[in-house]
């Protein structure tokens, strides 16, 4: 029905083509403008040279002229405006009308509208959805146009994007689209942009990088708008909206980009989809030569325009083909009945001329694509090509959307391979087209080349020379062993950089396999790990490659500890309350040995035993009996009171068991830096609690272990998922950063060949435990159903029957090359990650050498105090002029006398030894 929402009119640009009798037959069409541009105006006036120069069209005797009026009165209600139209058929009397700019922001479809009142009317813009219209629309209507959108969306499978419009119109515009998003679960987010300005477009950016979504869907009433605002994200680097991390879809079909700026736009790389519907395999259309510039970069209104004139003529030749069957000739071909009639009065019924008729019969191949219209006037029979790619694959037709597939097939007399509207058989099987790959770096899989002028004129490697690596190499054996298609390939990197998962709540994957599912990439290569759930939203080749879970470590041998831990099986108080214990059994003893009648000092003072022993026990001695039964070492004597004696037996049990618990326990803190090198498994990495572990988060491991119904893997989960601070990391350099950085109390778990290839390099201070947690094995990804599978698979088995895989795995992870790696170790080095060493046992070395120091340092004193006390007693005889008998007669200190002689004071002096 007609629409009841029409508004005020602002602008409207009229074109009236009309054709009467004249003298000697001459027919004239008539072209009134309102605001038009040159440009459209050349446009008109060349369909009309085009028909006047095809004598198909009219025959000799008629002639076409056109004039071009240069202003027409605005009007600023729909009344007037259905006034001014009534009243130019009424005193021109057209044949024809056609109304450009009847959608703009302030008004509707003013040729809906109009057709009611009087046909045949053209219309070149967007139409109102639903809106009852009878004119002929040159744009596709707005419900097929929707469909078709549904459609893409659908194909690329936007879960979560933007759409990026210039008012209420375009949202109106987009009916179907927004009524079943909630049946799609589509999150859709409107941003309008207010104004053409700098200001506006910025403030539109800063909302779309607020938002976590990278799609974009840019739809504008007025193609102007849209494409003002694609030339400003181009030319507005700072703004970081057109790079290679969004996707950007071009609603405005047909949108006009000249040369110059495409090449603009793959500078950018960002991924870009446009449609277009002047694609044809058959070059049949009528070519404007007034305007020089190729018809792929007019507006869009411009070709439709173009092509609304060429249908005019396509009528008037199939209505004077029809007069002349009935006998006419000369100028009574055209009788004059192809006039429009005049608007309808209050009790007139609206009618229409004779080239109504033929207009609904015309089908011809206009620039614009196939032109034809059905009894609505709705353009139908018509094919939209779709582009969609970034750099050098910008113009990369991606596939086609038929409006009428059952006319398709009887055109072109073949067999259209797809159930619904949208084609893209042909360019899944890649056969004749350059293949999108997405990539991650990651060494040795993958890494950026270094800048060298030697091998570019700008210093900068170009195209898929921009990376090295073995995903490079096999992608380039994949390419001479694939069969059916040339495998020409272009690689990017994932914008996001990361392999892929699913949200768990809006079901959305990131990542590579996101962009192979939404077809922004055709293969996922790089080391990808086939799960389950990947499984089932992309289709994965023959593996490349079989790795395995396994856990990485710093290596013992770098791993910083304190060289004095071997004091640690014992806490700091029980060693003071030892070191306490220890002088009070010294004190004891020698307390034991002065006052108890049954010591050792008590027998030597009843002569039971010689003298010397009277100081067995002194404080020095009682010390020395308590260190070396502490070591289980022999002792020059025993106690002997049976005080002492008990003191002692009890001083033996406690140093035994103080001994055998700190032996049982010293292990532990000696090889604590070989904590993790047994723990080759999950019960072995829960088993201790001293060292934390983690892998990516949301990586193939993470989801390895969530999901997995082993218990051990569950509870490693928990373990990690539980943990704070969290072990998780964002990719495997952090992983490694943070391995290194734990000084041995963090390990990592993931795959083993990245891990391996890093472990190799200098600095030599990872370790990568030798056994899997679990397998896993490494394959392209492409889209699902794609026949690139089986081209692929089949290419990449051939390479591992001829070895080829075997010999790239041994080249990029040096396996030849020992020498230069980390790998280059001797026996004894290979077995100290497990026995002790140097470094383990470096606290005793300093316990030793500190003793040693100490002896030398005692040694030294004793030396000194020694040779002071020799002078000071050799000074003391030489002043008492010799040896003095005392008593009976015996030398003092038992020296003998040499010679004989009388005692008493004046003998001869003798000397004493």
């Amino acid at each position: 029905m007609l629409s009841t929402t029409v508004k005020v009119l602002w602008s409207v640009m009229l074109m009236q083509l009309y054709v009467h009798n004249g003298e000697a037959g001459d027919v004239s069409i008539a072209a009134l403008f309102g605001a038009a541009s040159e440009d459209l105006k050349v446009v008109i006036d060349d369909g009309v040279r085009y028909i006047q120069r095809n004598t198909s069209f009219l025959s000799e005797v008629h002639t076409i002229s056109f004039t071009g009026a240069e202003q027409f009165k605005p009007s600023n209600s729909v009344y007037s405006a259905l006034e001014e139209i009534c009243s130019l058929i009424s005193g021109e009397i057209p044949s024809a009308m056609i109304l450009s700019a009847d959608k703009c922001p302030d008004c509707e479809d003013i040729a809906g509208i109009a057709s009611h009142a009087s046909n045949p009317v053209f219309s070149v813009d967007h139409g109102s959805y639903d809106s009852g219209s009878l004119a002929f629309k040159m744009h596709p209507s707005p419900e097929d146009t929707n469909s078709f959108f549904v459609d893409i969306l659908t194909y690329f499978q936007w879960r979560n994007f933007i759409i990026i419009h210039d008012g209420g119109n375009a949202l109106e515009f987009l009916q179907e689209v927004l009524s079943i998003q909630k049946e799609r679960e589509w999150n859709i987010t409107a941003i309008e942009l207010a104004s053409s300005n700098h200001q506006s477009f910025l403030d539109v950016s800063v909302r779309i990088k607020a938002e976590s979504t990278k799609n974009l869907f840019v739809f504008c009433s007025a193609e102007t708008t849209a494409k003002a605002f694609l030339v400003w994200a181009q030319q507005t680097p700072s703004a970081d909206i057109l790079t290679a991390n969004y996707h950007w879809v071009l609603g405005n079909i047909d949108m006009s980009l000249d040369r110059t700026f495409k090449t603009d736009l793959e500078r950018t790389n960002a991924y870009i989809t446009r449609f277009g519907m002047n694609y044809t395999r058959e070059i049949q259309f009528a070519l404007p030569t007034s305007i020089t510039t190729s018809t792929n970069e007019w507006p869009m209104r411009d070709r439709l325009a173009f092509d609304a004139v060429i249908s005019v003529g396509h009528a008037l030749r199939m209505y004077r083909e029809w007069e002349e069957s009935q006998g006419s000739s000369g100028t009574a071909v055209l009788p004059g009945d192809t006039q429009m009639p005049p608007c309808p009065t209050a009790s007139a019924v609206p009618t229409q001329n004779t080239l109504t008729t033929y207009l609904r019969q015309v089908a011809f191949e206009g620039i614009s694509g196939n032109v034809e219209f059905d009894d609505l006037g709705n353009r139908v029979n018509y094919t939209i090509s779709i582009y969609s790619g970034q750099f050098k694959t910008l113009d990369q037709m991606r596939g086609e959307w038929t409006q009428n597939p059952a006319y398709w097939e009887k055109k072109w007399k073949r067999k259209w391979e797809s159930d619904g509207h949208l084609n893209v058989t042909y360019h899944n099987y890649a056969a004749e087209r350059t293949v999108k790959i997405v990539t991650i770096e990651a060494e040795p899989f993958l890494k950026a080349r270094i800048a060298n002028s030697t091998f570019s004129e700008t210093g900068s490697w170009v195209g898929n020379n921009r990376y090295e690596g073995y995903i490079i190499d096999l992608l380039e054996r994949i390419k001479t062993h694939v069969k059916g298609i040339d495998f020409d390939y272009q690689i990017e990197l994932v914008s996001d950089n990361k392999f892929g998962s699913q949200h768990p709540y809006s079901h959305i994957w990131d990542g590579m396999v996101g962009d192979v599912i939404r077809k922004k990439a055709d293969v996922a290569a790089g080391p990808l790990t086939v799960t389950p759930d990947r499984a089932q939203a992309v289709d994965f080749t023959y593996p490349f490659m079989s790795s395995g879970i396994t856990v990485m470590m710093k290596h013992p041998e770098s791993v910083q500890h304190n060289p004095f831990r071997i004091m640690y099986p014992l806490g700091i108080e029980v060693w003071i309350v030892n070191l306490v214990a220890f002088f009070i059994i010294s004190a004891m003893l020698y307390f034991f040995n002065y006052f108890d009648p049954y010591e050792w000092r008590a027998a030597a003072e009843r002569q039971e035993t010689f003298e010397e022993n009277a100081d067995n026990f002194s404080m020095k001695n009682s010390m020395w009996f308590a260190t070396t039964s502490m070591f289980l070492q022999s002792f020059d004597a025993s106690p002997r009171s049976n005080a002492g004696r008990t003191l002692a037996a009890f001083w033996w049990v406690f140093v035994i068991i103080m001994v055998f618990l700190y032996l049982l326990n010293l292990t532990h803190f000696v090889t604590s830096n070989k904590r993790l090198v047994y723990a080759t498994t999950a019960e072995g990495l829960l088993d201790q609690t001293e060292v934390a572990f983690g892998s990516i988060e949301k990586g193939s491991t993470y989801y390895f272990f969530k999901k997995s119904s082993v218990p051990e893997y569950q509870r490693l989960w928990q373990h990690m998922n539980t943990r704070i601070p969290s072990p998780w990391v964002a990719n495997i350099k952090e992983g490694i950063e943070k391995v290194r950085d734990s000084n041995g109390y963090y390990a990592f778990i993931g795959e083993a060949a990245e891990m391996n290839f890093k472990a190799s390099k200098k600095p030599c201070d990872l370790l990568v435990a030798g056994t899997f947690i679990a397998r896993t094995t490494y394959a392209l990804a492409v889209q699902k159903d794609s026949p690139l599978k089986d081209q692929l698979s089949s290419a990449i088995e051939s390479l591992r029957d001829t070895g080829v895989l075997e010999d790239l795995e041994r080249e990029w992870w040096n396996l030849d090359r020992y020498p230069l790696e980390c790998r280059n170790l001797t026996t004894w080095e290979k077995q100290g990650v497990f026995s002790l060493t140097a470094v383990d046992l470096q606290g005793v070395y300093y316990i030793l050498l500190m003793g040693i120091v100490i002896a030398v340092v005692t040694f030294v004193i004793e030396s000194f105090f020694s040779c002071g006390g020799g002078n000071k007693k050799s000074s003391s005889r030489n002043g008492m002029g010799g040896g003095q008998r005392m008593g009976g007669g015996q030398p003092i200190g038992g020296g003998q006398p040499i010679g004989g002689g009388a005692g008493g004071g004046g003998g001869d002096e003798k000397m004493w030894i």
